[in-house]
């Protein structure tokens, strides 16, 4: 005859109910735990948010001789506010650009909130004084007012302009100006406006040895272009003529007295 054994198991003996409640519990405290971390988190970005420790800490800029520091700053867009985390590079370059200032711009920053920025400013090809402010004109055609934190001291080393009294026609100027050959603009001392009788947008470039080149400034790019208009060789083969007049497709010169 066999033995009994001293325990059976049995599954009943465990309660499905007891169960389900042990298993909800456990459920609540790990949801429990999670929510906790989940707060600790918030808490910890929240604070790093509000901190200095997320905003731009220290900025660098280099290249810039006529624009200071503060300027550059400024049209970059960054402000003490600024988080550095949130920083676009492109889009500080393209803020640079727009200016007319700037012609090249290399941005980087580091995880520690410091910001770098390098220039190239953009050279100057004529300026003008206009109901006691100053204009400059830069190489990429813009009409640009100075304003603080531009420190253009070599001004009357680049041609003048003179005579105007609209802002958009000097703007039209100016993109049609820094079209024309280099070596034209290089012999450019000053820029006058000289309307006459049926036409109204002319302007005299006066040459550094004192001869003129009568233009319309509608379409002067294309008057002074090389195929038209050859500079050096009319300066040779004339070399006794001091006004060079165009009007429309006609070229009409002037001997020196």
């Amino acid at each position: 005859m066999d033995k009994k054994p001293d325990f059976v198991f049995n599954e009943y003996d465990r309660s499905p109910s007891r169960e389900l409640i042990e298993k909800n519990r456990r459920r609540r405290k790990l949801r429990k735990r999670r929510l906790t971390l989940l707060g600790i988190i918030l808490l910890i970005v929240l604070g790093y948010m509000i901190s200095p420790l997320s905003k731009v800490m220290s900025i660098k800029v280099t290249g810039n001789s006529q624009l200071t520091k503060d300027l550059v700053v400024k049209e970059s867009g960054i402000t003490d506010h600024t988080y550095h985390f949130l920083l676009n590079n492109d889009t500080i370059k393209d803020n640079l650009k727009k200016t007319g200032l700037v012609t090249k711009a290399y941005v980087t920053h580091n995880i520690l909130g410091g910001v770098s920025i390098e220039i190239q400013e953009a050279a100057l090809v004529a300026y003008m004084e206009l109901d006691n402010k100053t204009y400059i004109v830069t190489e990429e055609g813009k009409l640009i007012q100075v304003v603080e934190g531009m420190n253009y001291t070599g001004l009357k080393q680049i041609p003048k302009i003179s005579g105007f009294t609209d802002i958009k026609a000097v703007e039209e100027l100016a993109s049609q100006y820094v079209a024309i050959p280099v070596t034209i603009r290089n012999a450019v001392s000053d820029i006058v406006y000289s309307p006459e009788k049926g036409y109204d947008d002319r302007v005299a470039l006066i040459l550094d040895d004192g001869k003129k080149l009568i233009v319309d400034i509608q379409g002067m790019k294309d008057t002074l272009s090389p195929s038209r208009f050859d500079y050096s060789a009319y300066m040779q083969s004339k070399s006794d003529v001091c006004v060079f007049s165009f009007e429309g497709r006609n070229l009409y010169m002037t001997k020196c007295e």
